[in-house]
């Protein structure tokens, strides 16, 4: 992994192509009411260490798409309807295009035998919950159609209105409908938050999970996801169980940039934030390269320096002009950094989302934004924390915000992704092993972080 790779992403769901149980009567019902048709998911993962032609399966999910046809760990996987497949990515592209209820035939190979086999689609699993009603509904603008779900806490009324916590995730381009993973550190916070009485609310980013949308997520630069959120939060006003006047946000990493530009635009009663950053990107990436990698990965401060000064050129040309992007990439300077292994280049995409993302991310005085907003803040920072390096951002803009209800607060041995560590050496293992997993954190989920959100949300009831 490069530097950028390895400091910046958080763990991906690895079951991000898995399939689980089919939904019930009442979510296909739920999901009749709208236009929005229910993605799928084939229910495979592929064996790796198969280099021939075709996918040989490595895990067949019980209750999918894959078991429905008979498919089994082993099975070589050749055609799609037809479409010949020579690795999982082809496999990925015939794929996702199907809706639940269409019609899919795969010709595989087993003990050297060529089978073919049809059915079809079977639907993703919805999200269910003991402590909410959960609606799956959408948000329409500008020819794209979001995704959007709510959890409605248990025992409100049918015009009954609460308060409401509207969350945003992080930068990358990854569902936030986690059916098929209930346990993620991210769902057992919102059913913090739900069992305490908030209307919980998120909002797909377009092109992701059921949303319809002329652009991938990846291809879309910082406002127009920016836009996405802030006609998620009209919607979220407008809703029949939400109170209006007492709508939260809560950012998680680089949704803590997108809180102050949805609600410069559209007021909200409170911003909590974990995770964040309170400086521009260039700057931050900067630090990136100087302070995280020293702070967290054991670079020396001199080696650090030397990075730093080798990627410049290419953050500053990425960042501060407007240089056409094949220009900074052919630049001898930028080539030598991307020979050191520094740089994550793929295409026109940088730590896997369109260079225009960023460009236009870093266009934005976001301290300004939180002293124009004069919204009260609740600004959390855990002191394991890779992507977020220090904690005195945290304070930072809850100093900005002005308000006398704003707040800064370190958790001890709190993670990004919602976990906690003993220390920051059994952190570090749980990564260099591979055994760091928000999707199924057992008892390393940290409830700390709701707790305080909703002991400081109390003093708006």
């Amino acid at each position: 992994m490069t530097l950028i790779k390895t400091n910046l992403l958080v763990l991906s769901c690895l079951t991000m192509f898995m399939l689980s149980n089919q939904s019930s009567a009442a979510d296909v019902k739920k999901e009749s009411q709208n236009t929005l048709p229910r993605a799928t998911l084939l229910g495979v993962m592929p064996n790796n260490n198969h280099h021939n032609q075709g996918v040989m399966l490595a895990h067949v999910a019980p209750n999918s798409t894959a078991s429905t046809l008979g498919l089994t760990v082993g099975d070589v996987i050749t055609q799609v309807n037809g479409t010949q497949i020579n690795d999982f990515n082809q496999l990925l592209s015939a794929v996702r295009p199907l809706n639940s209820g269409d019609d899919i035939g795969i010709s595989f190979v087993r003990d050297k035998k060529v089978l073919t086999v049809s059915n079809k689609m079977q639907p993703r699993p919805y999200e269910t919950s003991d402590f909410a009603e959960v609606e799956y509904s959408k948000v329409s603008y500008q020819g794209n159609i979001l995704r959007s779900i709510v959890h409605i806490p248990n025992g409100l009324k049918a015009n009954e209105k609460a308060p409401a916590i509207f969350f945003i995730q992080g930068y990358t381009c990854d569902s936030i409908d986690y059916g098929m993973i209930p346990n993620v550190t991210t769902r057992q916070m919102i059913d913090q938050f739900t069992n305490a009485g908030y209307v919980v609310y998120r909002v797909e980013k377009p092109g992701l999970g059921d949303s319809i949308s002329d652009k991938a997520c990846r291809d879309i630069d910082f406002t127009t996801e920016s836009n996405a959120f802030l006609h998620g939060l009209t919607a979220l006003k407008a809703h029949k169980n939400v109170d209006p006047n007492k709508v939260f946000l809560w950012g998680h990493s680089l949704g803590v940039l997108h809180a102050p530009m949805i609600a410069k635009q559209s007021p909200v009663k409170g911003i909590i934030g974990y995770g964040g950053v309170a400086k521009g990107w260039y700057q931050y990436m900067l630090d990136i390269y100087q302070k995280q990698s020293v702070k967290h990965f054991d670079v020396s401060k001199a080696q650090a320096l030397e990075n730093t000064k080798l990627v410049t050129p290419f953050l500053d040309m990425w960042l501060n002009t407007d240089t056409p992007w094949q220009r900074i990439v052919s630049d001898e300077r930028v080539q030598k950094a991307i020979a050191a292994n520094l740089v994550d280049i793929n295409g026109e995409l940088s730590v896997n989302r369109h260079y225009s993302f960023f460009r236009d991310l870093n266009r934005y005085n976001f301290s300004a934004l939180w002293q124009e907003l004069n919204t009260p803040v609740l600004m959390m920072h855990g002191s394991l924390d890779i992507q977020a390096i220090e904690p005195s951002w945290a304070f930072d803009i809850a100093k900005l915000s002005g308000r006398p209800q704003s707040k800064g607060l370190v958790i001890e041995n709190a993670e990004h992704a919602f976990m906690r560590f003993d220390s920051k050496q059994a952190y570090m293992r749980a990564r260099q092993s591979r055994q760091y997993n928000p999707t199924e954190p057992n008892e390393l989920f940290d409830s700390r972080i709701g707790e305080h959100t909703i002991h400081w949300l109390a003093q708006f009831k």
